[in-house]
């Protein structure tokens, strides 16, 4: 099976050589082409979405996008494109010699106007003014460029054999959890650059990551985790304040075929510790981790990344939509 996932062939492009030797990916990533045509309809779904165009009198072809939790951030809404809108759409061909099938990079209308459907291709986003907080809850958006560091980094990563052995057998032309509407767990969740939105909900913070239906619950009233045995797919989190440093820690995971990163499963020691602290300015917030894992890593893993305050965003509250997840499966 194939899976033509645009944001996560981007991902994997963008990280060769990492992922060179899992196999032939649907697009031609490396060459880029326009098509001018009328815009017939902009299918708003997550994970990924499609805007179909009319470019001739009986011609209509497809182009594949991101979803709303990628490029909502990026300042794109259900409305930016409309039937009739002229276009003329930055693209990728397809690697199966299809001529009404591509990959979307960036559009822009007959105006001028630029419509970002792509987190990996897009020109960057930039706000003129960033607005400051003092306090971490509320909503951030990751660096767009944190999932593409992260996920190379992992070439570099101390594995156990268990591990390397993970590694070397995953394949990329093979289906997995995304397609079936399963987030990543952390700390990869963490990495893209969807509305994370932070709440004080009593007893805990709760932390809507915007992707595939993926909401935490940090637990902030002193418990402990729970027995081993009791395991969950995000893991449990219980949390504290150092001044103010929010301070993470979870445990509990599932055993997962793509739990420390897409190409390196994770066992059911996995434990994750994470600080999350503003910067001096008030528009940045640090994120750090510290991943632990005996069964398939043979040292921790640690790294720091940005997100940026985006009070003027909204989390999409559009659901995994399982038609849309697979709908580029392939037999």
């Amino acid at each position: 099976m194939l899976i033509s996932h645009l944001f996560f062939y981007s991902l994997l492009w963008l990280s060769n050589p990492l992922f060179a030797h899992h196999g032939n990916f649907t697009y031609d990533g490396s060459t880029v082409i326009t098509i001018e045509g009328q815009v017939t309809d902009f299918n708003w779904t997550n994970p990924h979405g499609s805007v179909e165009l009319i470019t001739e009198p009986g011609r209509e072809v497809e182009i594949e996008v991101d979803g709303p939790s990628l490029i909502r951030p990026m300042g794109t809404t259900p409305d930016s494109l409309q039937p009739g809108d002229a276009v003329i759409a930055y693209v990728s061909p397809s690697n199966r010699g299809r001529n009404d099938e591509f990959l979307g990079r960036e559009i822009i209308k007959q105006d001028g106007t630029v419509v970002r459907v792509s987190v990996a291709f897009a020109r960057r986003y930039e706000n003129e003014t960033p607005p400051v907080t003092d306090s971490i809850l509320g909503t951030w958006v990751p660096d767009r460029t944190n999932l593409f560091t992260h996920v190379a980094s992992s070439e570099a990563w101390a594995l156990t054999p268990a591990g390397q052995a993970s590694f070397d057998a995953y394949d990329v032309s093979e289906s997995f959890s995304q397609a079936e509407c399963r987030a990543a767990t952390t700390p990869t969740l963490m990495m893209y650059p969807t509305a994370n939105r932070l709440e004080g909900r009593g007893d805990h913070i709760e932390i809507n990551a915007d992707w595939m239906g993926a909401v935490r619950k940090i637990y902030m009233d002193g418990r402990a985790h729970p027995e081993p045995e009791e395991q969950f797919y995000q893991g449990h989190s219980i949390g504290r304040w150092e001044e103010n440093t929010l301070v993470i820690d979870t445990a509990n995971f599932y055993p997962n075929a793509i739990g420390n990163v897409f190409s390196i499963a994770s066992g059911a020691r996995k434990n994750v510790e994470e600080r999350l602290s503003l910067d001096s300015g008030g528009s940045t917030l640090n994120y750090s981790f510290m991943l632990t894992d005996p069964d398939y890593l043979s040292e921790p893993v640690t790294a720091t990344y940005q997100w940026h305050h985006r009070p003027e965003v909204s989390v999409s509250s559009e659901a995994c939509d399982l038609e849309s997840a697979g709908a580029f499966l392939e037999e």
